[in-house]
């Protein structure tokens, strides 16, 4: 495909608007090429380029013709057309694109061997030479819809990738909020229990103590720092089931905000990918009208 990208996207905005292209008849007039002003059959386009035109037209010249150059214009030398002329022909185009306008025509000269093609020419060898010319402008207009298309449909399947993966991303954080609930509710249910343990043993604390403080042999003396210690580890046991639930609650108004916000987005992204299936629909719609 000899379609420019960066001029694809312009089409398919000029395809969707409904202007279409400014012109789908060829029309005879005149240009100034490098070796003068020629009748020409020309053809204007809307939203495209200069470079995208003339790079068709070199590459459906080069079929036709074993020698083709490019300084000022296209010429082909020695092309056969032999719908227009049973010898071979000399072909200049050139395309023009004012600064600032959507607009584009190129215009194409044939020389034969009565002369240039003019409104004067042959009737038969001009409407050929017309029909030549609407021909290719026909397929390069094909190129550039069905190019659009593919970049429609590329950027609806991207679209409904993107979706997709929201989707999925949804499912993970609704999952993540069960989880973290479970969590936080196994470290509320691990605090009841420290706490209790932790109550059981400042009560055996006191009476080793009081043991200890009458009558404690160094085995009393040990099971009070026992008793001490694991006191200690059921305190720190404790701080981590507050920071688990402390943590898990606020994962929980994370997710609670991730999935608010996913849920808008979710109503714009399916938004977006109605309008890009209209899009590709008016895309093939115009595409198909092409003949």
């Amino acid at each position: 495909m000899r379609i420019h990208c960066a001029t694809l996207f312009s089409v398919a905005s000029v395809l969707i608007n409904g202007t279409g292209l400014s012109q789908s008849t060829v029309v005879v007039g005149s240009w100034a090429f490098s070796t003068g002003v020629h009748p020409t059959l020309s053809y204007t386009f809307e939203n495209t380029d200069e470079r995208t035109i003339e790079n068709f037209w070199r590459a459906e010249l080069k079929r036709i013709s074993p020698d083709v150059s490019n300084k000022k214009e296209l010429i082909a030398a020695s092309a056969l057309i032999p719908m227009v002329s049973p010898d071979t022909v000399r072909v200049l185009v050139k395309a023009d694109q004012r600064r600032g306008s959507t607009m584009v025509t190129v215009n194409v000269a044939i020389l034969s061997t009565a002369g240039w093609i003019a409104p004067d020419s042959d009737p038969h060898a001009l409407e050929s030479a017309r029909a030549f010319v609407q021909e290719q402008c026909t397929a390069l207009r094909w190129e550039i819809a069905q190019e659009a298309l593919a970049n429609g449909e590329k950027e609806l399947a991207r679209l409904q990738n993107d979706l997709a993966g929201h989707v999925r991303e949804k499912e993970r954080a609704e999952r993540s909020m069960v989880s973290s609930k479970a969590k936080e509710a196994e470290a509320v249910t691990d605090q009841v229990r420290i706490r209790k343990e932790r109550t059981e043993l400042d009560e055996r604390i006191t009476e080793q103590q009081q043991v200890n403080a009458t009558e404690g042999t160094k085995e009393d003396l040990k099971d009070l720092a026992r008793l001490v210690k694991q006191r200690a580890r059921s305190n720190r046991d404790l701080e981590r089931a507050l920071d688990r639930e402390k943590a898990m609650r606020k994962k929980q108004e994370d997710l609670a905000w991730d999935l608010k916000k996913n849920a808008t987005d979710h109503v714009r992204k399916v938004a977006d990918i109605e309008r890009q299936e209209g899009v590709v629909k008016e895309l093939r719609e115009k595409l198909e009208a092409i003949h």
